[in-house]
């Protein structure tokens, strides 16, 4: 949905509209100041973001809980060097 301004009773986009609205078009202007919790506005964003959701690749979502493992085990291996904890510990793995 583009947004627009208010200025002196006219409404201004304030970014490109879409190619398929000409002129004369019926459109619809809500206060994007107040929040729209009705049930089918919350479905509706439901609707989106599951849409979205599907087009991440699985395989950026396993990169991403890789590198999620491996900076926690990162983090726990520097508050162990920062608390003086981490004698020599080589031998063991952190989980």
């Amino acid at each position: 949905m583009p947004k627009a301004v208010l200025k002196n009773g006219v409404i201004y986009p304030i970014e490109p509209l879409p190619l398929e609205w000409g002129e004369g078009r019926d459109l619809r202007v809500e206060d994007a100041q107040q929040p729209n919790d009705s049930p089918e506005a919350l479905d509706e964003w439901s609707r989106q973001l599951e849409a979205l959701a599907a087009l991440i690749d699985p395989k950026d979502v396993e990169r991403l809980e890789q590198a999620l493992v491996e900076a926690d085990r990162q983090a726990k291996e520097q508050v162990l060097r920062e608390t003086g904890l981490m004698l020599n510990l080589s031998g063991l793995s952190l989980p």
